[in-house]
């Protein structure tokens, strides 16, 4: 196997493992969950086999494959519903509702194991959890079909800190949006991801002109406040290795604060490899690092592979990044449009299949609001953490203030470009066919490009 690997003809083995993976853990979720919904998989993984045959040895490929496989079938189990008491680690925090996984769940009298992730709604619907507590809750299990697979409706719970370091950024930022009164506010949910307290209508026309992903943390919003730190740290004058351990560290905290979400986890994980090889001055291709990150994700969380956030937000990445020399090559205002364009193009198959939507304005929408609101948002809730740390009220106050005057603006423009423009809602099969023809699209693009078998 590591023959396979060092005798490659690609730049980027490991993305190309990560796919086998994916599909071995998709194809045992297919056996377990989906009745014949393996064979498209099947279908699917002969087409990705024979497609990267030429890039590395099949037989790395089928062994990665046999992880994958392995892995789901080993973490993947079918616990009878009904009645439960549930012990497990907060992964996604929230309020009213919460993420918990590698848990155990009390039936008959007997603990047995439940590793993929649960949803648990709490009894108390109003009240927080964050990550790294641990839970206990007594309710209803039930199996869902999308991720998480399980659901439980909690009738009494009750969460501690099992790692307060963990669970102390959800905290902090929690109850700075809490004392600024901006908790309800789009500018906070662009910087924490959590739309729970934004109101139905706005909610759903965000996703309606195809730009939710603005206000889900996602690459954009953790590669920004990489950046952000780092040119920080690079006026303090210190070197460079100290530079990206910094930087790491404050982003790890970060992205714990945001729940984690699957994207800014991905994303984490991405820039940490990065920086990782960084220090130590061994280069690799961004794709590799995606795949090297990806597997970190899925064999630890192989139920994961079933997230509409984590096939969205893999599906985007990776065709950004096949098309990075293209994106490089042009100037700042071809970058943004660019990055628009095939981030939403490569996600149209798994948008239409899902949510049987399509909408006409997503691109130019992502192209003038990152400039216009994301950015402001993002930095003003910046200013507001420092500002508070050290102190000055009057700034805080001040800029919190102007975020929710450009929050009320931005949620009366979209109502009204959502009133001109509304979305292409597409019945199931029509919707089936364009997936078809964007994804047929989508590889032809690929192969104009030098991207062939």
């Amino acid at each position: 196997m590591l023959d396979g690997l060092l005798k490659r003809k690609t730049a980027f083995p490991f993305f190309y493992c990560l796919l086998a993976v994916l599909l071995g853990e998709l194809l045992v979720f297919a056996l377990i969950w989906k009745e014949n919904g393996w064979l498209p998989v099947v279908f699917l993984a002969t087409s990705v086999l024979l497609f990267s045959s030429k890039q590395i040895s099949p037989l790395t490929w089928l062994v990665f494959f046999v992880i994958g496989c392995f892995a789901q079938t080993v973490t993947l189990r079918l616990p009878d519903t009904g009645e439960v008491e549930y012990v497990g680690y907060i992964c996604k925090g929230g309020s009213g509702s919460i993420e918990a996984s590698m848990g155990k769940i009390l039936v008959g009298g007997e603990w047995t194991k439940l590793h993929p992730a649960v949803n648990i709604r709490l009894s108390d619907r109003d009240a927080t959890a964050f990550p790294g507590q641990i839970i206990w809750t007594t309710g209803t299990l039930e199996r869902q079909e999308s991720y998480p697979l399980f659901k439980i409706v909690s009738s009494v719970e009750g969460c501690i800190d099992g790692v307060e370091i963990i669970s102390f950024p959800g905290k902090f930022v929690d109850g700075l949006l809490s004392k600024y009164r901006l908790e309800d506010t789009v500018a906070a949910a662009v910087f924490t991801g959590n739309r729970r307290y934004i109101d139905y209508e706005t909610r759903r026309r965000i996703s309606d002109l195809g730009v939710a992903h603005l206000f889900a943390v996602s690459g954009l919003h953790i590669g920004f406040m990489y950046l952000l730190v780092h040119s920080t740290l690079s006026f303090l004058l210190l070197g460079r290795n100290t530079r990206i351990l910094i930087s790491i560290t404050i982003l790890f905290f970060y992205t714990l604060s945001t729940g984690p979400a699957i994207s800014a986890l991905r994303t984490f994980l991405m820039l940490f490899c990065y920086s990782i090889f960084k220090l130590i001055d061994y280069r690799q291709h961004p794709l590799n690092i995606l795949g090297i990150s990806g597997m970190t994700l899925v064999i630890a969380q192989p139920s994961i592979v079933a997230s509409i956030s984590f096939q969205l937000s893999f599906f985007a990445t990776a065709a950004l990044l096949i098309f990075l020399p293209e994106i490089e090559n042009r100037n700042l205002i071809g970058q943004a449009f660019l990055v628009g364009l095939i981030a939403q193009t490569a996600v149209i198959p798994l948008s239409l299949s899902i949510f049987g939507t399509l909408s006409v304005v997503g691109i130019p929408l992502t192209v003038i609001m990152v400039p216009i609101f994301v950015v402001p948002a993002y930095v003003g809730m910046i200013v507001i953490l420092v500002t508070d740390l050290l102190g000055l009220r009057v700034i805080s106050d001040f800029v919190s203030g102007s975020l929710r005057t450009i929050s009320i603006l931005l949620e009366e423009t979209t109502k009204r470009i959502g009133e001109v423009l509304p979305s292409i809602s597409l019945e199931p099969f029509p919707a089936y066919l364009v997936s078809l023809l964007s994804l047929f699209l989508f590889f032809i693009v690929l192969w104009h490009f030098g991207h062939k078998p």
